[in-house]
C-alpha cells in the first residue's frame, strides 16, 4: 500500500492571528457533520437568486423545456434537426450511420462556481492546493502505461491502472472535493482526456458541484436499460477535454448492477476504448455501503480518502479490510492542520498568487 502525503479540503486558506494555520475552514456547524454539499446547499439557499430560477441567457434561448428539466440550466445542448414523423424515424435510422446517432451533450464549467467552494480553477495555477494535488496526480500517473502522446488502443485490455475509484471509510471525509480536483488537475495541468463518473447513486455530488441537476441519467440507467448508450449520457465539457457521466437514476440496490456482469463490460468497454483517457469514479464511503466494494473490483486503483482530524485508526482498518489485498490502494490524508514548520507550498506560491493581475 502506497501513501499520498496530503490533499487540503477546505474551500479557503483561513489563517487567524493566533495558533497554526488551517487548510479548511470550521463553519458554524460541526466540521464532522458537513461535507461540499453542505456548503453549496447553504451557499445557494442564501443567494438572492438561485441557480434554478435564473433567468436563461440570449445564447440559451433555443434551450427546450425538456432539455431544461431534464439538465439544468447550466446545460448546453448540441443543435439537433427538428423530429420527424415516427414512420419516418425508421427509416432514416435504418439509413444513418451509428456515429452520427453518438452525439454527446456540452457543459459549460462554472469557474465562478469552482473557485468560491475551493476547486482549483485555470486562474489560480500556482497555488497551494494546486501543488498539492499535483503530487496527488504524479503518484497515481506513475503507474499508468499513460502519456499525453499514447494512442488510443495501445494499452493492454488488462491494464486498468488509468480507472481510479475515490473512497473514503465514512461520509463527509472530503471523497467528492477530491475526485474532482484530482479530474481538474489532470486536465488543467496535463491537457489529458478525464472521463469523471460519478459512482454514488444514494447521495450524488459532481453534478451539485457543478451546478448541474441531480436527475440527470447516468450510470444506472446505462445498466438498466438495454436500448441505453454511453453516448445518449455522456456530457463533455464544452472547452475542456473533460467528459462528466452522472450517476443516474436512484436503484434499490445498486450493488447488484455494479457487481454484474453488465457493469464488467461496460466498465471493460470504457477502459478499452478511452485507453488514452483517465477515468475517475466518486465511489459511495466503504463503511457506508457495500457498492464502493462491488465498484473497486473493476478499477485499477483506489484513492481512499481519510479525514485527519475525525476517523478512527479502527475505521480506516475496518475500510481497507473490506478491499482485495491485491487492490492498489492510496490513502489521502485530508483536512489537515499544518503549522509552520511542515508548510509545503504556502507563503511561496500565495506570493505568486498576488502578483497575478
Amino acid at each position: 500500500m502506497s501513501i499520498i502525503d496530503r490533499a487540503t479540503s477546505g474551500q479557503r486558506i483561513a489563517q487567524s492571528g493566533k495558533g497554526p494555520k488551517r487548510l479548511a475552514p470550521i463553519p458554524a456547524k460541526k466540521r464532522e457533520d458537513r461535507s461540499i454539499l453542505d456548503d453549496i446547499d447553504a451557499w445557494e439557499q442564501e443567494s438572492p437568486e438561485p441557480l434554478a430560477r435564473q433567468p436563461k441567457s440570449a445564447a440559451r434561448q433555443k434551450v427546450s423545456d425538456d432539455d431544461v428539466k431534464a439538465f439544468g440550466e447550466n446545460f448546453l445542448p448540441a443543435e439537433e434537426p427538428a423530429k420527424a414523423p415516427k414512420a419516418a424515424q425508421h427509416q432514416q435510422a435504418k439509413a444513418t450511420p451509428p456515429s452520427q446517432h453518438a452525439r454527446s451533450r456540452e457543459f459549460s464549467f462554472d469557474y465562478n462556481r469552482l473557485e468560491k467552494f475551493g476547486f482549483i480553477t485555470p486562474k489560480f495555477r500556482r497555488s497551494r492546493i494546486s501543488e498539492e494535488f499535483r503530487l496527488i496526480k504524479r503518484r497515481l500517473m506513475q503507474r499508468m502505461s499513460l502519456s499525453a502522446k499514447k494512442k488510443k488502443g495501445q494499452a493492454g485490455r488488462d491494464d486498468r491502472n488509468h480507472v481510479i475509484l475515490v473512497t473514503s471509510a465514512r461520509p463527509s471525509e472530503g471523497k467528492s472535493f477530491v475526485a474532482m480536483n484530482l479530474a481538474l488537475s489532470i486536465v488543467f495541468d496535463e491537457g489529458l482526456n478525464v472521463l469523471l463518473v460519478d459512482g454514488d447513486v444514494a447521495r450524488p455530488s459532481m453534478s451539485k458541484i457543478l451546478g448541474l441537476r441531480n436527475d440527470l441519467p447516468g450510470l444506472t440507467d446505462l445498466l438498466l436499460e438495454d436500448e441505453a448508450s454511453l453516448p445518449d449520457v455522456l456530457l463533455r465539457e464544452k472547452d475542456k477535454s473533460l467528459s462528466y457521466l452522472a450517476a443516474g437514476a436512484m436503484v434499490a440496490s445498486a450493488t447488484d448492477l455494479f457487481g454484474g456482469d453488465r457493469m464488467e463490460t461496460l466498465v471493460a468497454d470504457i477502459a478499452e476504448r478511452y485507453a488514452d483517457r483517465i477515468i475517475i469514479l466518486d465511489a459511495p464511503p466503504l463503511l457506508a455501503s457495500t457498492e464502493p466494494v462491488a465498484l473497486a473490483e473493476h478499477v485499477g486503483q483506489v484513492v481512499m480518502v481519510v479525514d485527519a482530524e475525525k476517523t478512527s485508526r479502527n475505521a480506516v482498518d475496518s475500510a481497507l479490510d473490506l478491499l482485495g489485498t491485491d487492490q492498489n490502494v492510496n490513502l489521502v490524508l485530508n483536512k489537515t492542520t499544518v503549522g509552520n514548520r511542515t508548510e509545503q507550498f504556502g507563503s511561496y506560491y500565495e506570493a505568486y498568487n498576488q502578483a497575478q493581475p
